[in-house]
């Protein structure tokens, strides 16, 4: 019953986060995991994946000719874009911290409701900086040969 559960809750959130989510590792682990405490111990390896990814994804845009002058800086070392990116995990981490102890006494291990949290999140991050650099690639669309006023 616990895993049913886990799975549904899982799959609520999978079409949001379709390029990002799940790995293979992921499904396997999770299809190993005998309770909520191993279920979270594969949602906080999957987080960490996705914030690698998130990470590269930052420095694709620190690198762009079109964001690079935006940033002001160095990558995820100096500059704006490294100011957002520990804000936004700031956030994350604090609000996942409030989530876990508003959860207490709700269905799921503390440590599950945390990963849990940590994880959507992570996953919302993603999709988030993946619409900036594929905003970035597409760039400004052709002109269409009719002079502007």
């Amino acid at each position: 019953m616990l895993k049913k559960f886990l799975l549904v809750s899982a799959l609520l959130f999978l079409p949001l986060c379709a390029v990002a989510f799940p790995t293979k590792e992921y499904d396997s682990c999770y299809q190993k995991a005998a309770d909520d405490v191993e279920v979270g111990l594969c949602m906080k390896a999957e987080t960490q994946r996705i914030l690698k990814d998130i990470q590269e994804i930052y420095i694709n845009i620190s690198n762009h000719p079109q964001t690079k002058a935006w940033n002001k800086g160095n990558g995820l070392i100096s500059g704006n874009l490294k100011e957002m990116y520990n804000s936004w995990l700031s956030y994350r981490d604090k609000y996942c911290s409030l989530f876990e102890v508003a959860s207490e006494n709700t269905f799921g291990s503390p440590s599950y409701d945390r990963e849990r949290c940590l994880l959507e999140l992570t996953l919302d991050h993603y999709q988030l900086v993946h619409a900036v650099i594929t905003n970035a690639n597409t760039g400004p669309e052709e002109e269409s040969g009719h002079e502007h006023d």
